[in-house]
């Protein structure tokens, strides 16, 4: 394949994509020239919970996946958009997509993909997992991403609040610590911005999502930044096991507490019963009063049954069987960010996905 200025050089191995993103945070242009790329991006990451063994093809341009590691890492076989995206499936249950695409491009073909492939759901990260990193010695959070959308509400009385907070390392505004301490005990967290200082400088700057995305606007260290987010990848690799254990262990549902009231429970089930959009659920109501509904229906990332009971500020989810468990964060984080706020996930009085 010819660039220009001479033979591309493809990416046929793990060491290769590690040369290829160190080359972007070192905007070393030779280097980059040398894998058909003259500029450098923002490195994507989005973590994918998966019920299948191999990835399947995706839709559009992006013709398939070619093996480049014997251990489980994919590349992106298109002659499009060669060296961009890259697959890391060594992990049974949360697979890693890194992009080198632009941000809206790249958000777009792999919503795409999760939302149109069996058995791919994204990893709903709870508030738990968004401040992880705070816990960890050198690392500092330097802003977060607070909303609510009230979707259920008929527009004319909607209510609805989103912020992004992002500071210094001197939170110089009086009485920001308070506001943001109110926010964050009603409000469901979207975003979390995090540093890690190595030796006095910043070695890496990421935006991490409740969807599971994370964007690193800085960095030094390739080897440091899939270590990173690889750390989140097995937390909720584990948080998917626990819950799983859990759930086999007894015949408790998972409970989902929010801070808002779900007022409007006439509209959630309109949306639930209809099998459309982001909640991935398709149910029907089996009874109802005026502050309690009750469903039963399927998820429709794996198709097995699930049970719904859901109240002003709650939620009881039963997944039966072999079910998927990833179905409790989704709903916990997508309700809490539309509709209801703070979501705190229990399971027989033990807090999961946290």
């Amino acid at each position: 394949f010819v660039n220009g200025i001479g033979i591309m050089r493809p990416v046929h191995s793990l060491k290769d994509f590690k040369e290829l993103l160190q080359a972007g945070f070192e905007s070393n242009e030779e280097s980059l020239e040398a894998f058909g790329k003259t500029y450098s991006t923002q490195l994507k990451a989005y973590l994918v919970e998966s019920n299948k063994d191999t990835p399947d093809s995706f839709p559009g341009t992006l013709i398939s996946w070619r093996k480049i590691d014997s251990s489980g890492w994919y590349s992106n076989q298109s002659a499009e958009s060669p060296n961009t995206l890259f697959l890391d499936c060594t992990r049974d249950r949360v697979w890693i997509i890194y992009s080198l695409l632009d941000a809206t491009e790249s958000d777009l073909i792999v919503d795409n993909w999760v939302r149109n492939t069996r058995d791919l759901d994204s990893c709903w990260l709870s508030r738990g997992h968004l401040l992880h990193w705070e816990k960890l010695d050198g690392w500092n959070r330097r802003g977060i991403g607070l909303r609510f959308s009230d979707g259920l509400s008929p527009e004319e009385n909607a209510g609805n609040f989103s912020l992004k907070a992002w500071h210094g390392a001197n939170r110089y505004v009086e009485g920001l610590d308070e506001i943001l301490k109110i926010a964050q005990d009603r409000f469901a967290i979207y975003s979390v911005r995090f540093q890690k200082k190595s030796g006095g400088s910043i070695s890496i700057s990421a935006e991490w999502y409740s969807d599971g995305k994370v964007t690193i606007n800085r960095a030094v260290d390739a080897d440091e930044v899939l270590v990173s987010v690889s750390e989140m990848a097995n937390r909720y690799a584990d948080s998917l096991k626990e819950a799983t254990n859990l759930r086999d262990k007894t015949l408790a549902p998972f409970e989902i507490d929010f801070s808002q009231r779900i007022d409007d429970l006439d509209t959630f089930a309109s949306a639930v019963t209809k099998g459309q959009g982001v909640m991935k659920l398709w149910l029907v109501e089996t009874e109802s009063d005026r502050d309690f509904r009750r469903f039963k229906g399927i998820d429709l990332h794996t198709w097995d049954r699930i049970l719904l009971d859901v109240g002003p500020d709650y939620v009881y989810i039963t997944i039966p069987g072999k079910g998927c468990v990833n179905a409790a964060p989704r709903l916990a984080v997508l309700q809490g960010e539309d509709n209801a706020g703070k979501a705190s996930i229990y399971h027989d009085g033990m807090e999961v996905f946290a």
